[in-house]
């Protein structure tokens, strides 16, 4: 348990320095490390105390960068896509679902680097938000992540760093819902927090360390480290669609 505990904590610190500077990415980041040495139910528990903390701290930072009125289309055509997906998920082998989001993944990411080299950026666009938000909805109703589809559309958007980071804290109400469903179910359990108690300042630590780096770094650093995020979540994606097709 103390390995677990070491592992968890480590993993937290690294999730949430990212968080820090990009201000998403902490489970991103975190998960795929503690999947390769700690597979329990108690660990993915923990793992999303540990995220809705650090999301907390991302909001407290930036929630006045937020833009309401794109934040509220943005999450309003997510409702019809989380249904969607989840009636998906009920159909649909999970690993079409993780190939689906890798090779859109891969897509953007070529899409944008091709933009980066011609010197352009997509101009804002009102259906790239319900498109992106209906996709987010989608992702999140069939695999329980939206961080991917969120930072593909700042990417289009060209999204100002903290604007980008205000819009990420908005998925607050998603954690938030989520939580109180492990809790109400009773997977909280006092062995969960012993090991909170541990890995959560381990988190806050990462988040407060990167937080020097995130008020000097680039626009164009920025722009570089989301698409790094994105180029990491295809690759894990990848890795775990692919004992599936090789069988």
């Amino acid at each position: 348990m103390i390995n677990d505990i070491l592992i968890i904590g480590g993993a937290w610190f690294i999730g949430a320095f990212i968080n820090g500077l990009t201000g998403m990415g902490g489970a991103l980041i975190a998960l795929p490390l503690i999947s390769l040495f700690a597979s329990s139910k108690d660990a993915i528990v923990v793992s999303m105390l540990s995220g809705f903390m650090v999301g907390l701290m991302s909001l407290m930072l930036y929630w006045r960068y937020i833009n309401f009125r794109d934040v509220a289309g943005f999450w309003l055509s997510a409702v019809p896509g989380i249904l969607l997906g989840v009636w998906t998920l009920k159909v649909v082998n999970i690993a079409w679902l993780e190939l689906l989001l890798a090779v859109l993944l891969v897509i953007h990411i070529v899409v944008q680097l091709i933009q980066d080299w011609l010197g352009t950026c997509m101009a804002p666009r009102s259906v790239m938000k319900y498109l992106c938000g209906f996709g987010a909805g989608f992702f999140s109703g069939s695999l329980g992540v939206n961080g991917p589809v969120m930072a593909i559309y700042t990417s289009l958007m060209c999204m100002e760093k903290n604007r980008a980071r205000g819009f990420f804290t908005s998925a607050m109400m998603a954690s938030f819902v989520s939580l109180s469903v492990i809790v109400s179910n009773g997977m909280v359990t006092e062995e969960v927090m012993h090991t909170v108690f541990w890995v959560a300042p381990a988190a806050v630590a990462g988040f407060l360390c990167a937080w020097p780096l995130a008020k000097r770094i680039r626009q164009e650093t920025f722009h570089h480290a989301l698409l790094i995020l994105l180029s990491v979540a295809a690759v894990s994606l990848f890795f775990q669609v692919l004992p599936y097709f090789s069988r």
